[in-house]
């Protein structure tokens, strides 16, 4: 399903469509495809129930307005800000401690079939992709924790989450992939994603609360020990470079 629905996103990027404008017919659009009809509608329905599509009865779909679009113009002046300001992430950290923790609460109280079984799709992409790129492994980690945000059917709070992604990889890019190649975090990364999704799936939102907070504070301790390294390393370089300049100097 995942698969699919980036497809239909990556059809509307490369033919442009505008909010307003009208996809294919479904006959079309799944032999184009090479999708059953059945298939395509349960993609069109999830991208539906994200804000990206928008059915009309007898009407075809439709690219959708952007709903976020308000949040995208308060955030966006954010994100120079969060590139240059070393510190920044610690606040966007902050934010998303109490944010997922209630986003995973709200999932396991309202959580579907379908959402349970996206949920799962997701924890499974996101465990299989430790054998890849750091790249692939975020993008994983990211669906895993929107599916979560879908789950709790909260338009808003979905909205948020995807502002606040993107705020901290522009803050901490080279962190996040580092947070992925450390052997033993990567483990502990995918036992608390296992716990988030169990809760979830399980319907105990309180537990569920707990493994999404438990989460963070694990991700929020392990960046700043990250953090910290890369600092000294960087104190010791300048040091060693001063050492080898006077050493150059003092050279007949």
């Amino acid at each position: 399903m995942a698969d699919l629905t980036d497809t239909i996103e990556a059809l509307i990027a490369e033919r442009g469509l505008q909010p307003g404008a009208r996809l294919p017919a479904e006959r079309a659009l799944a032999a184009e495809l090479n999708v059953s009809r059945p298939t395509l509608r349960e993609a069109i329905r999830h991208l539906a129930s994200r804000g990206r599509l928008v059915s009309r009865r007898g009407g075809g779909t439709y690219v959708a307005a952007p709903a976020d679009a308000p949040l995208a113009q308060a955030l966006g002046p954010l994100a120079a800000e969060a590139a240059g300001e070393p510190g920044y992430w610690h606040d966007v950290m902050e934010i998303r401690k109490s944010l997922d923790a209630d986003m995973a609460f709200h999932a396991a109280l309202r959580a579907g079939p379908q959402d349970k079984a996206n949920l799962q799709a997701a924890l499974e992409n996101v465990i299989s992709a430790g054998a890849t790129d750091a790249a692939t492994q975020a993008k994983a980690d990211s669906a895993f924790h929107m599916a979560v945000a879908e789950a709790s059917h909260n338009a808003v709070m979905r909205q948020v989450m995807a502002g606040l992604f993107d705020l901290l990889r522009h803050s901490i890019s080279r962190s996040l992939e580092k947070l992925y190649l450390i052997a033993s975090t990567a483990q502990a990364l995918d036992d608390q994603h296992r716990a988030i999704a169990a809760a979830i799936i399980a319907g105990r939102p309180e537990e569920a609360r707990k493994a999404a907070l438990l989460h963070l504070e694990f991700v929020e301790e392990t960046l700043r020990e990250i953090e910290d390294d890369a600092a000294r390393r960087r104190r010791s370089s300048r040091v060693a470079q001063r050492q080898n300049q006077q050493e150059k100097e003092l050279t007949p």
